[in-house]
């Protein structure tokens, strides 16, 4: 992850603003309505392409849920906790299940494992009480 070549735009600044300020895991929509009130001619495209590259560098993580992509700046090892009715992304440490996925990842042939991420899929509290 080279940060050497990222270029601070307002837009940039913005968008990682917004992101450490977020408390969860905002959509590109999300950001977008959230920039937009200080950036009031920022393109939903360009909010879009910048949380891409801002990703691709390393300053913050993309994490997929049901198709939909969300951006976090937590960049601490951690898994998540994803509920499968609404969405909601639960943020957990567990360092010895960091160590058990590091230590399984060292088994893979030809293949340098560099961090891993572990996602578990439930029903969160709010939606099972609405069962």
């Amino acid at each position: 992850m080279d940060q050497s070549d990222i270029k601070y735009t307002n837009q940039r600044i913005e968008i990682l603003e917004f992101l450490k300020g977020f408390d969860g895991h905002p959509s590109v929509d999300d950001v977008y309505e959230g920039v937009r009130k200080k950036l009031t001619r920022i393109s939903k495209a360009t909010v879009y392409n910048n949380l891409k590259f801002l990703a691709e560098k390393g300053l913050i993580k993309e994490v997929n849920v049901k198709g939909v992509s969300r951006f976090e700046s937590n960049l601490e090892p951690h898994h998540h906790a994803i509920c499968i009715e609404c969405g909601e992304i639960i943020d957990f440490q567990s360092e010895e299940l960091r160590e058990y996925a590091m230590k399984i990842a060292g088994k893979i042939d030809n293949f340098k494992v560099e961090s891993t991420d572990t996602n578990f899929y439930g029903i969160c509290k709010k939606c099972k009480e609405m069962k």
